[in-house]
């Protein structure tokens, strides 16, 4: 009996064993199965918030760019050149639409809007800025505006939308000897945006967005040669920060552009009290775009450049006839193909 009792008790002991080691092996598997779940959701988070964060900076990217573009040209006020338009071209899927107060007052207000739809993608863009200004003296003004904008792209990977306002001062002046104008602004503001990929939540980040610039234009004549000079200097920010609504981290952009063109006309010679006169130049654009911010963002930093030269003639009639005829090489020095042709305007009145 005792020597039963022994085995009975040993059978027990391996008995107690095994289940104890079948049973951590279950709770490592299990352990296992739960670290790996919760690892690739993590991943899977982390690669959509990756995501997300380019679709901002393409948003941001391209909202400053057309931000910078649609700003408006004050010189006339000074100048007196132009008049108030409004022109419409509206067709089913697509439009456009600009609205120009009148040069001689001194409370103004542009208009820029443009809408289309092609397949399942459309966009929106409107843009509209309202100033005030006084003459300090007749060749300086003095002022202050503000600015909206709204974009909107809409697709079937993603959808992206932001609506901002801005507000600060400008200066146009002249110089006394040459008709050379000098225009500058100072804007501030910020914007509330919107971006969402497929499937996932809207995330609803806000910025805050600076805007300078500086412009210098005009004519300088010499005899029967006119040179025409402009240089534009700009320069834009756009910043996210992580107190400013939604979960992404904080990102932003920093926007450089200098346009500089140089033209000019000479007259040949008069053809019955007509001039025929002799028309080209040369321009230089450069823009950097900076991104700086979260680590993961595998965007780099954009730098691009191009140049053009045109060479035409011109001869314009008393009768209010015109032949023009102009060349150009477009894309000088850019990383894509280069662009050139020859274009002929003919207008006779009779």
């Amino acid at each position: 009996m005792k020597k039963t009792h022994v085995h009975s008790g040993m059978y027990a002991a391996v008995l107690s064993q095994a289940v104890g080691r079948a049973v951590l092996l279950w709770c490592v598997i299990i352990l296992a199965l739960v670290v790996w779940l919760f690892g690739i959701a993590d991943i899977s988070a982390r690669a959509d918030t990756v995501e997300t964060q380019k679709l901002m900076f393409q948003f941001q990217n391209t909202r400053t760019k057309k931000l910078v573009l649609h700003q408006p040209d004050l010189v006339a006020f000074l100048s007196g050149a132009g008049s108030g338009a409004l022109n419409a071209d509206i067709t089913d899927h697509r439009g456009t639409l600009t609205f120009s107060s009148s040069v001689d007052r001194r409370l103004w207000a542009r208009v820029n809007g443009r809408w289309g739809e092609d397949g399942q993608r459309k966009d929106k863009y409107g843009f509209g800025a309202m100033g005030l200004h006084a003459y300090v003296r007749p060749s300086l003004i003095v002022g202050g505006m503000i600015e909206a904008d709204y974009l909107s792209q809409a697709g079937t990977v993603s959808d992206k939308e932001g609506l901002g306002a801005m507000a600060g001062p400008y200066f146009l002046a002249r110089n006394a000897n040459h008709p050379l104008f000098f225009e500058g602004r100072f804007l501030y503001g910020r914007a509330s945006n919107g971006v969402r990929l497929l499937g996932d939540s809207k995330e609803r980040p806000d910025t805050r967005r600076t805007l300078a610039q500086l412009k210098m234009s005009g004519q300088l004549r010499y005899g029967i040669t006119t040179l025409i000079p402009s240089i534009l200097a700009s320069y834009a920010t756009d910043d996210v920060s992580p107190r400013g609504g939604g979960s992404l981290p904080e990102q932003g952009i920093r926007l450089r552009q200098i346009k500089m063109r140089l033209g000019f006309r000479h007259t040949l010679r008069q053809m019955n009290g007509a001039p025929f006169t002799l028309n080209g130049g040369g321009a230089l654009s450069s823009t950097s775009t900076r991104r700086y911010g979260s680590d993961a963002l595998a965007t780099v930093n954009q730098r691009d450049g191009h140049g053009r030269v045109n060479l035409g003639v011109s001869y314009f009639t008393q009768a209010g006839g015109a032949i023009v005829i102009d060349s150009f090489v477009d894309g000088l020095g850019a990383s894509t193909s280069q662009n050139y042709g020859l274009k002929a305007a003919f207008n006779i009145r009779f």
